[in-house]
């Protein structure tokens, strides 16, 4: 009798299994390196547009990893005003299928799967690309991700200092008091970004913005810097990313399909050819990442289903290990 079951994971069950700092790092690493090395397919990911009616919109990310033998498709709503549902911003499910056969093998909730997927790639960017001696981060936003980049960025560096600047004060002071309690580190509340990005060694830009608006300018990036960004809206100095050292992006073909610096690209100000290095390339070691200490780089992820769909992976195989999660049946053939 043919059957077609998947395993259901919600989030508490997906909480349970989380992987630790450490490797969660070499898991994303892993699927960036498969990446670097072609081992993978990655469509570019598609949106469903309804910020002039509802203010948010839906991302859809599919992706192969052929090391793993799976493939996958998250969507992503990504609401800006959630917060006043009491919802946060991004909320995601992730399926799971055979390649063989195209049955589904597992529905996992995603949302805590995005951020840290989120935050272990801008770990894994500054390891490569920040200077190792890094000690104080400029973290500009405070949603969703930022407690993973941070996280990340702690297991991986001997930082001073955290300093966020977030459009709404209170989710500062909250993010602050989350990294002081939770990660043992020095954090606070910066009045504005410019207060944030003083002699910072890394710059992270996290925002959520309606429209583009500088908010990081050139001149606050000092020599030897790393800024990151990877919202949707632009929120950089746009000569930044002319005037930086390096530049290194996740996927060039999705950069080409929208994002944080695709009006660049739509005017031609910022091309193939001005790229250093996709960050899996890096990572598998087809490229160098910072050279030289005084280097000024820009690491522009968009984030893509390979990260998802590795990390989900990793988390099943936990599932079932340990006997937990719910098993669906989608259909099942009638006996004759």
């Amino acid at each position: 009798m043919a059957a077609v079951d998947f395993l259901f994971l919600d989030r508490p069950t997906v909480e349970s299994l989380l992987p630790d700092t450490r490797t969660l790092l070499d898991i994303i690493a892993g699927g960036l390196a498969a990446h670097g090395r072609g081992e993978v397919v990655l469509p570019a990911k598609s949106h469903l547009h309804l910020d002039d009616r509802f203010n948010g919109h839906f991302n859809i990310l599919p992706g192969y990893v052929a090391a793993a033998n799976v493939a996958g498709i998250k969507v992503i709503g990504d609401y800006v005003e959630n917060y006043r549902h009491g919802l946060p911003s991004e909320i995601a499910l992730l399926t799971l299928y055979d390649p063989n056969t195209g049955a589904p093998t597992a529905l996992i909730e995603a949302t805590t799967l995005t951020w840290l997927r989120t935050g272990a790639v801008t770990g894994i960017g500054a390891r490569h690309l920040a200077r190792p001696d890094s000690r104080v981060v400029a973290h500009i936003g405070a949603r969703g991700t930022a407690f993973s980049n941070l996280t990340a960025l702690a297991e991986l560096f001997d930082l001073a200092e955290i300093r966020i600047a977030s459009k709404r004060p209170e989710t500062g002071e909250r993010l602050a008091e989350q990294v002081g309690a939770r990660l043992g580190l020095s954090a606070r509340a910066a009045p504005d970004v410019r207060t944030a990005c003083d002699d910072a060694d890394i710059v992270v830009e996290a925002t959520r913005l309606e429209r583009p608006e500088i908010l990081i300018h050139d001149a606050w990036l000092k020599p030897g810097s790393l800024l990151v960004t990877y919202g949707w809206v632009m929120a950089i100095d746009p000569r930044t990313a002319d005037t930086v050292d390096k530049r290194v992006v996740d996927d060039w073909t999705q950069c080409q399909n929208g994002g944080a610096l695709y009006p660049l690209i739509e005017r031609g100000l910022l091309r193939q050819e001005h790229i250093h290095a996709e960050i899996g390339q890096i990572v598998c070691g087809e490229r160098p990442g910072r050279t030289d200490p005084g280097e000024r780089i820009l690491f522009w992820h968009r984030g893509f289903a390979i990260s998802d769909i590795v990390l989900g992976h990793w988390i099943v195989a936990e599932a079932r290990k340990k006997g937990v999660g719910q098993m669906l049946t989608l259909w099942r053939d009638r006996e004759e």
